[in-house]
């Protein structure tokens, strides 16, 4: 159980979340330059593909969690409802999306100090 917390919940969904945090800071990043977010283009880059790629990421991202709170559900099982266990897993998958939602501009302003380097190189 241990590993699955650690492996699929901590690592595989942060991961999905760094990857969602970089795309969204790259459109965001471009717009200013070259257009709106989702209609600018450059020699190497493209807004419409960067678009593509994030809102798959995104539903990849919503079904994996989903699954995620399924199988921590399942692995958690013991004599009563609630448990220890099962309030600190699900304080993380429920708790770690919250305070993303709350402070997503601070996420998206550090991941630019990369991305703009990016869009002004390119």
């Amino acid at each position: 159980m241990k590993s699955f917390l650690l492996k699929y919940n901590v690592l595989y969904l942060g991961s999905l979340f760094f990857a969602l945090l970089f795309l969204g800071a790259l459109s965001h990043s471009a717009r200013p330059p070259f257009g709106s977010s989702f209609i600018w283009t450059t020699k190497y880059l493209d807004g419409m593909v960067i678009a593509a790629a994030y809102l798959s990421l995104l539903l990849l991202a919503v079904l994996s969690w989903c699954f995620s709170l399924w199988k921590t559900w399942k692995l958690t099982k013991s004599d009563s409802a609630i448990n220890r266990t099962r309030l600190l897993a699900f304080g993380w998958l429920i708790g770690a999306p919250v305070f993303i939602f709350f402070t997503a501009i601070y996420w998206v302003s550090a991941m630019r100090l990369i991305t703009d380097f990016l869009v002004t190189v390119v």
